[in-house]
């Protein structure tokens, strides 16, 4: 392996470790298509689906513990809802992390493509009055049923992509009435839990390639910090336009790749 492409796996880890603390998301939605498209255009091996997906469910955990931990700090993180979305979530991740081994790489695209084409169809929908004045502490109870079966679902999407919890903030906003900032938070905070069982999944069962993944780790959890930071004063309804034009922009991509063949 070239220095050139240590470089280029770094850069394209502080990208995705950049956007999770920004938007909440683990960075999974954009490590995905990064390293899937990304090394073969500068003239590396592509690397395959099940690899990728190996490699961004341990970048997920160690970006979501940095910027979590930061959103945490700010007070954007609501506790409750990170527990039971987090524990729900975890089991789920270990279920699908350890599936995944069995699963084909034209599966992973297409359930990529699924989970993103909706996730940001979801957040152009208009926000329910009055929800984006409310804080962490004055955000609604949430009825811990569906909110863990909810959870569960989107566990097993995050242990077969080793991405996913980007699924949550369009779920909290929209579904339960979270405000955006604490729905972004509390994301990373449920990112902690579940993409720990998941990437415990992968690794059991021989699925990370552990220099190219320390590289991306590095980077990714440094740049987390960054992206915290920025969010704190990028106005909440710019963080969803630019959640939704980034989800959707990667699942047209996905989906001209899989139409592709």
């Amino acid at each position: 392996m070239s220095f050139s492409l240590i470089e280029l796996l770094a850069v394209l880890g502080a990208m995705g470790g950049f956007v999770a603390g920004l938007l909440g998301v683990g960075g999974g939605v954009v490590m995905f298509p990064l390293l899937y498209y990304v090394p073969s255009f500068f003239g590396w091996d592509a690397l395959d689906a099940k690899t990728v997906a190996a490699i961004v469910s341990s970048q997920v955990f160690f970006s979501a513990v940095a910027g979590g931990w930061a959103h945490r700090r700010s007070g954007q993180v609501k506790s409750a809802i990170a527990i039971v979305a987090g524990g729900a979530s975890a089991l789920g991740s270990l279920i699908g992390a350890v599936a995944s081994k069995w699963v084909s790489g034209q599966f992973m695209l297409v359930l990529f493509g699924l989970v993103t084409t909706g996730a940001g169809l979801a957040m152009c929908l208009p926000i329910a009055e009055g929800v984006e004045t409310r804080g962490s502490e004055s955000a609604p109870a949430i009825a811990n049923l569906p909110l863990g079966i909810c959870s569960f679902v989107v566990g097993l999407v995050i242990g077969f992509l080793g991405a996913g919890n980007f699924a949550f903030v369009p779920l909290l906003i929209f579904q339960f009435k979270v405000p955006t900032r604490v729905a972004i938070g509390s994301t990373l905070m449920i990112g902690v839990m579940n993409s720990t069982t998941g990437f415990i999944g992968k690794l059991a069962t021989g699925q990370i390639p552990l220099l190219v993944t320390s590289v991306v780790v590095v980077a990714a959890g440094l740049s987390a910090l960054a992206g915290e930071r920025t969010h704190r004063v990028v106005p909440t309804a710019l963080l969803r336009k630019i959640y939704a034009t980034l989800v959707g922009a990667i699942a047209l991509t996905v989906w001209i790749t899989i139409a592709r063949g």
